[in-house]
């Protein structure tokens, strides 16, 4: 299909987000395409990010946010708008994903950790997250979105996020459905709302929770051994009953000088 083999290079183009010049060839290769009417493309570094998502850009920060390049386009007289966020690491970008995501539908598995719904489509691969929404949710538009995005995967050589780095054991694709990754105190109240107070405003840390036999699994991996401490002692302090305590049969597992596994 000519349209998914010209969008694969536009995109590509899109991705080296070394210049704005490479926006305006995207501009004017896409206005080739059959189907395409009008093209916009806009590039936000850190300072800018506020001025697109202003009170959401904090998280993206928080996580490691390193460029956005938003591009609107009209195919067939309907509006898509493609966002691509690059984030520091794969970390980063499958964390923004975790918190992103929401009532996630069937269809093609196009990459590991993918959401898809009617009017968008969700995905991070290497240090990639992508969010593709339509304005209409026919099967057309979403099958569109899916080209997009099939073009978008093919020019990351990056591997996906690995949950290996926080658990020994496999994690199966199902739990991953439900896994949510933090890095500081917004995600932190976002994904796992029950350690928010005993954590406070904690920063230098990794936390993958997923759900495993009817309880939550939380694995920290710290930047230093003295964050990790630090961690520990609040949460061995916490009085039971106080709004500190995670729950009263808690079991945190060290599994180095900068890991902990929380179960609860």
């Amino acid at each position: 299909m000519r349209f998914k083999k010209t969008s694969s290079l536009i995109l590509l183009l899109i991705f080296s987000l070394s210049s704005l010049a490479q926006t305006t060839e995207s501009r004017q290769g896409l206005a080739a395409v059959q189907g395409i009417g009008e093209v916009r493309s806009r590039t936000f570094t850190e300072t800018s990010l506020y001025g697109y998502i202003n009170g959401g850009a904090e998280l993206y920060l928080e996580y490691g946010f390193d460029t956005l390049v938003v591009t609107e386009l009209v195919r067939n007289g309907r509006d898509i708008k493609v966002e691509i966020y690059r984030m520091k690491d794969p970390e980063a970008a499958f964390g923004i994903f975790s918190v992103s995501r929401f009532r996630c539908n069937g269809g093609p598995r196009l990459t590991e950790h993918l959401c898809r719904s009617a009017y968008q489509l969700q995905l991070c691969k290497g240090p990639f997250y992508v969010s593709i929404i339509n304005d209409t949710g026919t099967k057309e538009d979403q099958e569109t979105a899916d080209e997009i995005a099939t073009g978008i995967l093919a020019n990351i050589p990056e591997a996906s996020f690995d949950p290996t780095l926080f658990f020994e054991e496999p994690v199966d694709d199902e739990t991953m459905r439900g896994a949510v990754l933090v890095r500081g105190p917004l995600g932190l109240y976002n994904g796992i709302p029950e350690l928010s107070d005993t954590f406070g405003e904690a920063t230098g840390y990794s936390a993958l929770m997923i759900q495993r036999e009817g309880r939550t699994r939380a694995s920290l991996r710290f930047e230093s051994p003295g964050t990790a401490t630090e961690v520990l002692r609040c949460i061995r302090m916490s009085p039971a009953g106080s709004h500190y305590a995670i729950s009263s049969d808690s079991v945190v597992s060290i599994i180095s000088p900068s890991q902990i596994i929380i179960t609860f």
